[in-house]
């Protein structure tokens, strides 16, 4: 297998993989993480299932972009669909292939980054993007999410928001620290991706918003996204024809409550 030509790769290749599988490991001990000293645990599979059984998957084929080692491939199969999946990290697709190659539900596992998917147009009934929009250059990435589903196919998609509140410690901590870390990290404004996705003729199905960093982990959510708020999850119905839209830039590297509070300085 060859690896990609970009900067990012590099990084989830070699550093992150190892912490990532530590940290999912403990999600559901309901206590703080070991592995990130202080800071709320991350969110475990059942969160995903939850939200999965409440809307569910449309028939037909699901693509995972970032799909790590498999993660979510064991909630999929449930469904009885077709599978593929992709990441950054040559490491992590490695680790899949190992796992679940060989299952007759895996069509495809690839080496590929969320901006530049290697599939025709309109292939997947359903796409599935958790815990890594936020690493993604999100105007571009969501562009092709929404070309390489059919028409009212089905995208999951989670980030994390531009504003949350300002004595929020743990959010902050966590920013300062992927900051220090050089941890690809983008805030979404959340208003202006609807609006773009509205304007695509996309439909909205599901809203959960998180107020704190932690709330995630435990399902503690609201739909009423009215900032500030932390993390977001959105269940969205692709345009009824064919899209290929472009989409301008409505995410950036630093938090409006990062900024404001001055901890770029």
């Amino acid at each position: 297998m060859t690896g990609i030509d970009d900067p990012r790769a590099a990084y989830w290749n070699e550093n992150y993989r190892k912490y990532w599988q530590e940290r999912v490991a403990e999600a559901d001990t309901g206590e703080q993480s070991q592995v990130q000293k202080g800071d709320a645990p991350t969110e475990g599979d059942w969160v995903y299932e939850k939200v999965f059984a409440k809307h569910p998957f449309k028939s037909g084929r699901l693509l995972d972009v970032g799909c790590a080692w498999g993660r979510m491939f064991p909630l999929y199969r449930h469904y009885g669909l077709r599978i593929s999946g992709v990441d950054i990290s040559e490491a992590m697709i490695e680790e899949a292939q190992s796992s679940h190659d060989k299952q007759e539900d895996i069509e495809t596992l690839k080496v590929a980054t969320a901006e530049a998917l290697p599939f025709e147009d309109g292939y997947f009934d359903n796409l599935v993007c958790v815990a890594v929009f936020d690493a993604t250059y999100q105007h571009l990435a969501l562009a092709e999410f929404l070309r390489v589903l059919k028409p009212r196919g089905r995208l999951y998609l989670t980030g994390k928001n531009n504003l949350y509140a300002y004595d929020d410690e743990l959010a902050l901590a966590a920013e300062v620290g992927a900051r220090s870390k050089g941890h690809p990290n983008y805030f979404t404004d959340l208003a202006a991706m609807r609006l773009a996705l509205t304007k695509a003729g996309c439909r909205e199905t599901a809203t959960y918003g998180f107020a704190r960093r932690g709330d995630f982990a435990t399902f503690t959510h609201s739909t009423d996204l009215v900032a500030p708020f932390y993390e977001w999850f959105l269940v969205i119905e692709a345009p009824e024809k064919p899209c290929k839209s472009d989409f301008p830039p409505f995410s950036s590297e630093f938090s409006q409550t990062y900024r404001d509070l001055g901890a770029h300085k």
